[in-house]
Parts: structure tokens; C-alpha cells; sequence
């Protein structure tokens, strides 16, 4: 299979399953707390390992006991781990409150903020998939060196040279030309296609000249959809690399995402 370069985050997660909505004012439960890895990289990763491919794992961990810990994990999952740098500091939890109906809120660490990529590694990939909080200039020039590169919104609209953009419908304002153009700004000058999701609402496709429409396959309902535009963007690349058009790629996505939010459904309370 192919080679992928997935630049994007490692973190741990904390779950806590709460008995009832989140509502202002309101007095709730927790149910149970589940501590577990995570992190859009991590994420991604994990399903394009299932798929068969190589993944070479660009991010930072916490040079301490548990950052030690999810790193060796990695290893014996089938990352390559050669660029998984160890910064100084503690790990800090992401946490996630789920409620009752799968509805999450996500509370990243006040004032933590692992360093940006600041340089690629020169490796022979056949793709590579950016879900990274910062880049440096430097780090996106090098993007030239790579044929496809596939990139998710990112958080602060910053740029993101990239072929394909992934991006949840509410990230973009306006009609799908309006949001292209939004994209081209962030992607440019290699866009040439943009991919908007919006939970088990109907995926738009969308390039300079058209708009395609294409509709999310029935899925089992699951507790928990935590990492489900990550195991989307899995399936998304595998697809890519495997020559489909956009539209079979976005199945292929649904596919992968719905897949991975089953299997790890036992997981909860």
C-alpha cells in the first residue's frame, strides 16, 4: 500500500458520560470518566493503518511518564514514531463531556499549546494528510515537494496549501461558491476540491466549476462520535490513493467512520 505523512496531534482524552444534557445552571451526574488516546493525528492514523498503509507519524508528545507511555503505544500499534518529537512538560488531558444523546463539548487545556511544525521531514510519501493546530512558513513551502496533499479546516483559518480541504459545513458561511472561495484563500494555489461535511446530513462536493451532492449511508447509531471527521478523513485518503473520484472517496469515508465509532463503542459506560 502507500505511504502516508500525517501531521497532526497525539493527545490524550478524558470521557466523561454524563446522565443528562448540559444545560445552563442545570446539576448533572457523571456516569463514569474513561481516560483514553486520541487526537486528530492519532485518530486519522489509526485507520489508515487498518487499511493497510504506512503511516509516518509527525507531532509532539510530553516528555513525561504518560507522554512516554502513549509514545512506545504507538510503536506497537504500527506508527512510525521517528518524528514524534518529546517536548518538556506534563501531559494534560482534552476533556470531552458526552451526554446522554451523544452530544459532546470539548475543553482543550487553558494556556497549553505544543510547539507548531515548524519543518517536514523529507520522507518518500505518496501523501500527505495535515490536521496541525500551527505551521511555519518554512513547513508549508516544503509542502511543494509532495504531489497530493490533504488537509482538514484549520482552526484559525490560517493557510493550508492543500488539494483537497476538509472541512464541516459549519466552519463555512454562505452558498458552496462562497465557501469555495473562502477555501481557495486558505488552500490555494493548489485546491481543487472541497469536501464539507455535516454529521449525517448530505456531503457536499464542491470544485470551482460544480457542486456535488452525496447523501451519508445509514448508520448504526452510536453513544459516542468523538474522532468521527478524523476516521471520515481515513477512509477519505484510502480512497484517494486508490484512484476514486471525490464523491466514492466521501463514501468510503462514511464508511471507515462508521466502522471505527462501532468498534469502539463498547467502550463507553
Amino acid at each position: 500500500m502507500a505511504r502516508v505523512m500525517v501531521v497532526g496531534n497525539a493527545n490524550v482524552d478524558r470521557i466523561w458520560w454524563l446522565d443528562r444534557p448540559l444545560v445552563p445552571g442545570g446539576r448533572l451526574s457523571c456516569q463514569s470518566i474513561e481516560k483514553r488516546y486520541g487526537g486528530g493525528g492519532f485518530n486519522t492514523g489509526l485507520v489508515l493503518l487498518d487499511l493497510g498503509h504506512e503511516v509516518v507519524l509527525v507531532a509532539s508528545l510530553y516528555d513525561d511518564d504518560e507522554g512516554r507511555a502513549y509514545l512506545k503505544n504507538l510503536g506497537k500499534r504500527g506508527f512510525n514514531t521517528d518524528f514524534v518529537d518529546l517536548v518538556p512538560g506534563t501531559t494534560p488531558s482534552v476533556e470531552i463531556l458526552v451526554d446522554i444523546n451523544g452530544e459532546r463539548t470539548i475543553i482543550a487545556p487553558a494556556g497549553r499549546r505544543r510547539p507548531g511544525i515548524e519543518a517536514l521531514p523529507q520522507v518518500d510519501a505518496s501523501l500527505v494528510y495535515l490536521n496541525a493546530r500551527a505551521m511555519s512558513a518554512t513547513a508549508l513551502r516544503q509542502l511543494d515537494d509532495f504531489d497530493r496533499v490533504v488537509s482538514q479546516y484549520p482552526l484559525f483559518a490560517e493557510r493550508r496549501p492543500a488539494n483537497v480541504l476538509i472541512a464541516s459545513r459549519s466552519d463555512m458561511k454562505g452558498a458552496a461558491q462562497a465557501a469555495w472561495q473562502t477555501a481557495a484563500e486558505i488552500a490555494e494555489p493548489r485546491l481543487e476540491t472541497l469536501v464539507l461535511t455535516s454529521g449525517m446530513q448530505p456531503i457536499e462536493i464542491v470544485t470551482g466549476q460544480d457542486q456535488v451532492i452525496v447523501d451519508v449511508p445509514r448508520a448504526a447509531p452510536v453513544r459516542d462520535t468523538t474522532g468521527a471527521g478524523d476516521y471520515f478523513a481515513g477512509g477519505y485518503i484510502d480512497a484517494m490513493i486508490g484512484g476514486l473520484d471525490a464523491s466514492s472517496a466521501a463514501l468510503a469515508g462514511c464508511k471507515a467512520a462508521a466502522a471505527r465509532l462501532a468498534a469502539s463503542e463498547h467502550a463507553g459506560p
